[in-house]
């Protein structure tokens, strides 16, 4: 497997656990919502994740560089 897409799987897992943890945490709030996404900015990509709820005030977001960016 190429480095860049070892890089991109190692970061989507990262962000995957932290999600996750979250995710645990908050599962029985009725308004939770979030999600996983790809998304390029200034030439690089990037892995966000997110995790919001209005009822018990959680926002939670997290950015991982895919391309090998700091």
């Amino acid at each position: 497997m190429p480095t860049d897409r070892r890089r991109r799987a190692t970061a989507i897992a990262d962000l995957l656990q932290s999600f996750e943890a979250y995710l645990v945490e908050h599962r029985d709030c009725a308004g939770l919502a979030g999600g996983i996404l790809e998304v390029t900015a200034s030439g690089a990509r990037w892995g966000v994740a997110w995790l919001s709820c209005a009822e018990c005030g959680l926002r939670w977001e997290r950015r991982l560089a895919l391309n090998g960016a700091p």
